[in-house]
Parts: C-alpha cells; structure tokens; sequence
C-alpha cells in the first residue's frame, strides 16, 4: 500500500468521530487543518459544540499545542515522503486484515506516540486531522501546504 491507496481506504465520516472537531471544516466554520486543530489543543478556541453546554471547562485538559506540531511534522513525512523511518507502520498497515479508518488511525497514532513516549489517544485526533486533510485537498497539495507551513 502506498500512500494515494491509503487516502482511497479513508472513510471522512470515521474521521470525524476520532476528532469531532472536523465537523467545524464540515460546515464551513473553518477551511483549514490548522483551524480545525486550534479547536483540539490548549491555549486554542473552544470548539463550536462548546457553546451549547451552559458553563464552560473550568481546567482545559486538551493536550499540549507540541502535539499537533509533532504529529502534523510526521504525518507529512509519513505521507509525503519515502522515508525509512515508517516502513515499520507500511507493514503493520499492511498486514490489517480490514482497513477500517478507526483501526488505520490507532495504528497510526500508536506507532507516532511510541516513538515520544505519548499515549496514541493524545494522538489520535491530530492523525484524523491530517488523514482528513489529505483527502480533502488531495495528497499532492496536502503536502505541499504542510511543507510550507513547516518552513
């Protein structure tokens, strides 16, 4: 598999479960991964669905903005790149039996969150966050916006 046949597998509504804060992108609320992160990290907005409860999280327990860099830095050289470092994920992504988006997000997320030591559930909406947005804008252009944002 490489990396056009795994955007293909992708399902976009899956995706939004792992990280509910793509609906915002859904409805046009914001146009960007970027936007849609800001919603999942501290110190960022809270997302829109905030406001239908009544009072506000008194601590912000969403994690730390360097996750989204992390994630957003190896999801653009695990997509957009050869590098040797994930041949270990292109096998395990392999050998899944059934490629559902949910599986194909945790493998993902536990293969970046053993590699800085970090749960795969703090990563996993920051991996559906950049899966999302590969298929939104396509692989190509996915990785030419991220490349610039990394520069």
């Amino acid at each position: 598999m490489d990396a056009q046949s795994l955007l293909e597998a992708v399902d976009t509504t899956e995706l939004t479960y792992e990280a509910t804060a793509l609906v915002a992108w859904e409805i046009g609320a914001v146009s960007n991964a970027e936007d849609v992160a800001q919603f999942m990290y501290q110190g960022g907005p809270f997302p829109p669905q905030t406001s239908a409860k009544k009072v506000p999280p008194v601590e912000d327990r969403r994690p730390e903005k360097k996750y989204w860099q992390f994630v957003k830095q190896e999801m653009h050289a695990f997509l957009c790149t050869d590098d040797k470092r994930y041949r270990e994920l292109w096998r395990q992504i392999n050998a899944l039996q059934k490629k559902s988006t949910t599986a194909l997000v945790g493998v993902i997320a536990t293969f970046l969150g053993a590699s800085i030591g970090a749960p795969a559930t703090l990563l996993a909406g920051f991996v559906a966050v950049c899966l999302y947005a590969a298929v939104k804008l396509g692989k190509e252009a996915y990785c030419s916006y991220v490349a610039q944002r990394l520069a």
